[in-house]
């Protein structure tokens, strides 16, 4: 059994997320690499600031062309399905998804019904139709007498009959415009690849356990099984096999409870970062749907940072504000921020810049949040900065100091 320290895991992990250094250039093969490198991007339709998985690639690529991401899914390079949550990953990995997507059709559900009445199955089959005889359209695209208004489950008709078509299985999105998704045929968005559609739900089961655990890069079953959102018991079995194959090593991580794990493959990684290699050395604001701290237990049992996302909670109960973001600095979570974008004006604002008890401010850190702010700024074509609230009032100084 290895022993390690919770520095090594967090260097290991910041390493495994394509967090410690940029790539060479953010072109779109960078892009590509970094998303195979992390596996795949959470979607989120929250747009204070840039949505979430243009964040994720701003703070790996840097400064990057967002059309070049958006082209990856128009394509064909990337596709759409439910993993951790609503993501996008490499088309490549479609085989290993497929049982997975087909075994929904032999669930029983009723959801469609409901939302749909009687005649639910009637409005499926007309969508579809419609689909196959005028190819990609997005839920605008179709008529709707019947819209109903209300909450977030009152859709039209056909975007419910879009979204049980695209959760069976029969359509997929073949692009995204604004973030509007379009949808086609699964034959006909899968027609420009040659592929084998032959694993087993098993297999699916397997590959995703064994990939959380090489993005985790050491990390407990329950960090394992939620990186693709698997179930804990079925984890278990499956990491039993791979350390009986050899394909995995059980780790001592000095300080946890929990037994933890890593793959064969991240070992030499793992001894390269303990002779100091990999060193991680910008300063980061982190999406509140980065890979890097998907699982809150986590977070808490390697950086002691209790992390909940805001947005759903009423404002009056939040604690740092509406979209925050978490400060990476190095390997270290050390602060949040609460960002807005005034698109109109071209001007960010940091409703709060919060840092952690046990943060210094130096010298370094300081500069690492003036390059980050300016790249955020950049990113945003943002050309004035405000900064509202920061209990440290030199670093508040030195801050405004150099954008005001």
């Amino acid at each position: 059994m290895l022993s390690v320290t919770r520095d090594d895991v967090k260097r290991l992990s910041v390493y495994k997320q394509g967090l410690h250094q940029r790539p060479d250039s953010n072109a779109q093969d960078d892009l590509k690499q970094i998303i195979e490198r992390i596996g795949l991007l959470q979607l989120d339709s929250i747009s204070v600031v840039a949505r979430s998985h243009y964040l994720v690639m701003l703070a790996r690529a840097g400064l990057y062309n967002r059309e070049d991401l958006d082209n990856l899914l128009k394509d064909g390079w990337l596709f759409e399905t439910w993993a951790h949550a609503a993501c996008q990953l490499p088309i490549a990995h479609y085989p290993y998804y497929h049982p997975y997507i087909q075994q929904k059709k032999l669930k029983e559900t009723k959801w469609h019904i409901d939302r749909l009445g009687d005649d639910s199955e009637k409005v499926i089959s007309e969508v579809y139709d419609t689909l196959r005889e005028h190819g990609t359209m997005s839920s605008k695209d179709f008529d709707s007498a019947t819209k109903q208004k209300g909450g977030w489950w009152n859709w039209k008709p056909a975007k419910i009959a879009l979204e049980y078509l695209f959760d069976q299985g029969e359509i997929m999105v073949s692009h995204r415009e604004k973030f509007q998704r379009y949808y086609d045929l699964t034959e006909r968005v899968l027609d420009q690849h040659n592929f084998t559609l032959d694993n087993t739900l098993d297999d699916f089961h397997h590959w995703t356990i064994e990939q959380g655990l090489r993005h985790v890069g050491i990390g407990t079953i329950d960090h394992i099984a939620d990186y693709y959102r698997q179930k804990k018991t079925s984890a278990k079995a499956i990491l039993d096999q791979m350390m009986s194959a050899g394909e995995m090593l059980p780790v001592e991580v000095i300080g946890w409870q929990d037994n933890a794990y890593i793959h064969r493959d991240n070992v030499p990684v793992l001894e390269q970062i303990q002779a100091d290699e990999h060193a991680p050395t910008m300063t980061l604001f982190l999406s509140p749907f980065d890979n890097l701290f998907w699982h809150r237990d986590r977070d808490e049992m390697l950086w002691d940072f209790y992390y909940r996302i805001e947005v759903y909670t009423p404002k009056a109960k939040r604690v740092y504000g509406y979209y925050v973001m978490p400060i990476l600095h190095r390997h270290e979570l050390v602060g949040r921020i609460d960002p807005k974008v005034d698109r109109k004006k071209k001007h960010l604002i940091f409703h709060a810049l919060h840092l952690e008890d046990t943060t210094v401010v130096t010298p370094e850190l300081t500069q690492g949040l003036i390059t980050a702010i300016e790249e955020f700024m950049a990113f945003h074509h943002c050309e004035t900065f405000e900064l509202v609230k920061c209990k440290d009032k030199g670093l508040k100084k030195a801050l405004n100091r150099h954008f005001n």
